[in-house]
């Protein structure tokens, strides 16, 4: 599986601007001639002693601080280091307004984008940073007649704990409704909560749970087989979630697949046919053969993994070498449909075994079908389609080899360490 490039943070929407001046105000000073004596006016015309000189308060402590220098605050601070890119950086100062705040990257240049509230006593960036950068916050704040000026720096996480996140299902494919939705992390998530709120599917069903297949492999399946002819949108909204062990989101994902009729087939090996069913009627039935004895064919749901108008089908790939009375010479096959990753798929027959098609097994797993049997499901089916084989007293694949998820009761889907016939 591959997974998606990283997004270019710097170019999400959010409130302008990058470096923005706001307008200097006049500062006024007034004295309440009600509130002292004659005596003190004149102090206070006899001891002036320019604009930065305070004027006593009836307490006897000086002023208000409207000639105060302004303090300034900024997070993240002076020369952080791993900082999530996702957290805004914030300036704000206790008296007075910031005039001037640029965060500036040093490898491009490039401003990140910010706004003020509406007294201009703070700043907030408004777009996620870029993942290794070094930034420089600079700033200037007035109070009155008094002026700070300032810088401090920061650096994001570095490339070597980012992580992405990629999808099994393509953005407007068509799916049928038993398609498991699988996400595959670049990096192991120990904080598996946050990654699972950080994800939203929507449409097409009530309820669904999540289950974890290893701490890279995440599914979900909805309680019942997606609504038919429907539509479903998930959205892996990582960018800036610990994944844990260090390692940070870099990135949002959104995928939205449709999702066609209820399609599934049966295969029985009691009387050894499929038989096809479309929207719950049934559509055809054709005579096959099963994995042999020393091959059997698994039980349980299987959902159609990917499909070939011919593959090649190789010995090896199943360890058998020449001279194994179970090798067989590389052939290819017409008409594939993958049940399993390990091998086990629905195809054409070869002609040496349609005389036992309905009688006997001779394959090794697979679901051998007549050549007109093949060519419907292949023509009519489609990856996310049910196939379900029963009795051949064989276990059920591991839900993982392929997309037996159907085969967990939906009560015990979210408990990874639930076992059942496989």
């Amino acid at each position: 599986m591959t997974t998606s490039p990283h997004p270019d943070h710097r170019t999400a929407p959010g409130p302008a601007t990058t470096s923005a001046r706001a307008p200097r105000r006049r500062s006024v000073r007034a004295v309440s001639l009600g509130a002292i004596g004659l005596s003190a006016v004149l102090a206070l015309g006899g001891c002036a002693a320019g604009d930065d000189a305070a004027a006593p308060s009836p307490s006897g402590s000086n002023a208000p601080d409207a000639q105060a220098s302004p303090a300034v605050t900024v997070a993240p601070s002076a020369d952080a280091t791993a900082v999530n890119p996702a957290d805004p950086v914030v300036v704000s100062t206790s008296a007075g307004e910031l005039t001037d705040v640029s965060v500036t990257a040093a490898s491009t240049g490039e401003k990140a984008e910010g706004a003020w509230n509406d007294a201009h006593s703070e700043w907030r960036s408004s777009a996620p940073l870029a993942f290794n950068e070094t930034y420089t916050v600079a700033y200037t704040a007035r109070n009155g007649q008094r002026e700070s000026t300032g810088s401090s720096g920061f650096t994001t996480v570095d490339a070597a704990h980012e992580a992405d996140v990629g999808l099994n299902v393509k953005d407007g494919q068509t799916y049928g409704v038993w398609q498991i939705p699988e996400l595959t992390f670049s990096e192991p998530v120990t904080n598996k909560e946050a990654v699972e709120k950080a994800i939203h599917v929507e449409g097409a069903h009530e309820k669904g749970e999540f289950r974890w297949y290893s701490d890279r492999k995440l599914r979900f399946r909805p309680d019942k087989p997606w609504t038919p002819n429907s539509s479903v949108k998930i959205s892996a909204d990582i960018l800036g979630t610990d994944l844990g062990n260090g390692m940070i989101g870099n990135g949002n994902t959104t995928v939205t697949f449709k999702t066609g009729p209820e399609q599934r087939a049966y295969v029985d090996n009691t009387t050894k046919t499929l038989v096809a069913y479309v929207d719950g009627k049934q559509t055809g039935s054709w005579p096959v053969t099963l994995g042999n004895p020393e091959w059997p064919s698994t039980t349980g749901k299987k959902v159609i993994l990917e499909q070939a108008a011919s593959y090649s089908f190789k010995a090896s790939s199943l360890h058998l070498k020449p001279g194994d009375p179970h090798y067989y010479p590389p052939f290819d096959a017409s008409n594939v449909s993958r049940l399993t990753w390990s091998g086990e798929f629905i195809h054409q027959a070869l002609p040496s075994a349609w005389p036992v098609l309905g009688v006997a097994n001779v394959s090794h797993g697979c679901v051998g079908m007549p050549p007109e049997g093949a060519k419907y499901i292949f023509d009519t089916f489609r990856p996310g389609d049910m196939v379900e084989v029963v009795n051949t007293d064989y276990p059920q694949a591991d839900p993982d080899d392929g997309y037996g998820d159907w085969n967990i009761p939906f009560e015990h889907y979210a408990d990874e360490n639930w076992h059942g016939n496989w």
